[in-house]
């Protein structure tokens, strides 16, 4: 990828850009905000525990896959999938927008009434969870540029993102869930559920608790809220024809929480030959069915998001959606939208959620989201 630098902040860079990202570069700021000021449709991003930043940004945007670019999937999967494409101008502003910021933060007696009903929703269904989100609206505004930083700084194990169009709008966040990757001929994910605040015990890696069991110290809630959404992912990958396997758990730090994470492999039979493992038209068909996750959504999905859309107040829009770079079917790399806010000139919306089961309660759930606020 080539450097390429554009003064003009009412043009497109029309290509991407990389920085490192050790010091504070300032052409990199004034690109951000830039872009954001004149409505151009930009993508910045930063690889966990990566040293780089790109940049880029177009004059349009265009919906599906068929074009490399920077992909953004929103959290209802039959919504399109919008790109930033890497090169070139190509616009489809007849999309329109497809997401506005709420005007009001949730409260806790309607976050309370909502996990109240999911419970009770799930009785008698050891096997379902269904994720509870709210809201947290602020009138005011914040320099992106410099939040963007401060989330790589923040969380450098996190895939760092801030990225607006004209239909999503604009979001930032720091995600530590992997939703899929394509390298080499093989796919790779992560089933990432079960959250609590992170441990301060001395000699004891938040990251990978050694020790005999790798889920030490973890309740039976967390565990069986882990367990449906690997058993998912895993279902998803063998109905699609691919060979998964499901590698141990171990605990995975995430800023000021940690949560149960399970690394999950795809790979095409033996017997297939050398067919390439995706097409543009099955890695669609396989997104769809992946997002949003379990872990930002529920199990079983569709009865999931029929309580979802009956109980919350607000759309979530691109949040429990995903984002990333995108080359071809078959060499690409797309993150869960999570730890983050939807960002516009008058104010912002921080997004956050967790899994309710049949032994959640409101006070602890509501705590947990408290905690997975990411500034």
């Amino acid at each position: 990828m080539g450097i390429r630098f554009e003064r003009d902040s009412r043009r497109a860079t029309n290509g991407p850009m990389i920085f490192f990202s050790i010091l504070k570069d300032e052409t990199f700021e004034e690109e951000i905000r830039s872009a954001f000021i004149s409505g151009l449709s930009f993508y910045a991003y930063r690889f966990p525990n990566d040293t780089m930043m790109s940049y880029g940004s177009s004059e349009g945007y265009v919906e599906g896959l068929d074009t490399p670019g920077f992909a953004i999937g929103f959290f209802d999967s039959e919504k399109p999938i919008i790109t930033i494409p890497y090169s070139g101008i190509k616009s489809n502003e007849a999309i329109g927008s497809l997401y506005s910021i709420p005007e009001r933060s949730t409260t806790y007696d309607e976050y309370s009434r909502e996990v109240e009903e999911i419970i009770k929703a799930l009785e008698g269904k050891p096997a379902s969870k269904i994720v509870a989100a709210r809201v947290i609206v602020n009138d005011t505004v914040f320099d992106i540029a410099e939040k963007f930083y401060e989330l790589c700084q923040r969380f450098p194990e996190a895939f760092v993102f801030c990225f607006s169009t004209p239909a999503t709008g604009c979001w930032i966040g720091a995600s530590p869930e992997l939703l899929l990757e394509s390298r080499n001929g093989q796919l790779r994910t992560m089933a990432l559920a079960g959250t609590r605040v992170k441990s301060k015990e001395e000699g004891v890696s938040t990251v990978f608790r050694t020790g005999g069991d790798p889920l030490y110290g973890w309740d039976e809630k967390n565990k069986e809220e882990q367990k449906i959404v690997a058993d998912y992912i895993v279902d998803i990958f063998r109905q699609q024809g691919l060979k998964a396997t499901a590698e141990e758990s171990f605990t995975k730090s995430a800023g000021k929480v940690e949560h149960i994470c399970t690394p999950i492999f795809a790979s095409l039979p033996e017997s297939s030959g050398f067919s390439p493992i995706c097409s543009e038209f099955r890695l669609t068909e396989l997104l769809r069915s992946l997002s949003p996750t379990p872990a930002l959504c529920g199990n079983p999905k569709d009865f999931a998001l029929e309580k979802i859309r009956e109980l919350e107040h607000f759309d979530r829009g691109c949040y429990g959606g995903f984002c990333g770079p995108y080359h071809s079917p078959e060499e690409f790399t797309f993150n869960v939208i999570i730890r983050c806010a939807a960002v516009s000139q008058q104010r912002y919306g921080i997004y956050v959620g967790g899994g309710i089961t049949s032994r959640s309660t409101v006070a602890s759930e509501w705590l947990e989201t408290q905690h997975k606020i990411p500034w």
